[in-house]
């Protein structure tokens, strides 16, 4: 691959970080893909599966009831330190969750949910 070509790509994917550093790249990269494809479709949101780590000593059973009232997702415990969440969003709606301090992490997979 050319050097210009993975300098553009190495500098995308830092000022991903910075954007939203604690969320992974990839992650963030593909949600606004796929908001873009999808604009012009039925289903404009994103199909998100996302494990939210928390920094230890969080209270976990107190984020699932705040992310489901908040963010209206389905939420449950992946382990001792985090949480899955299911629903379609948007990138936003990542920013926004993974404003709580006590996010350590948030990565996952989408896609466009229509059989893609």
């Amino acid at each position: 691959m050319s050097q210009d070509v993975e300098s553009i790509y190495d500098e995308y994917i830092s000022k991903l970080k910075q954007a939203l550093p604690n969320v992974d790249p990839n992650f963030s990269h593909r949600m606004m893909y796929l908001e873009r494809k999808i604009s012009q479709e039925d289903m404009t949101e994103p199909d998100v599966s996302a494990i939210i780590e928390y920094a230890k000593g969080s209270d976990l059973d107190n984020k699932v009831e705040g992310l489901r009232s908040k963010f209206s997702v389905e939420v449950e415990h992946a382990d001792k330190k985090g949480i899955h969440i299911v629903g379609r969003m948007k990138l936003e709606t990542i920013r926004k969750i993974s404003a709580d301090k006590d996010i350590v992490r948030i990565s996952g997979k989408v896609d466009p949910g229509y059989g893609e």
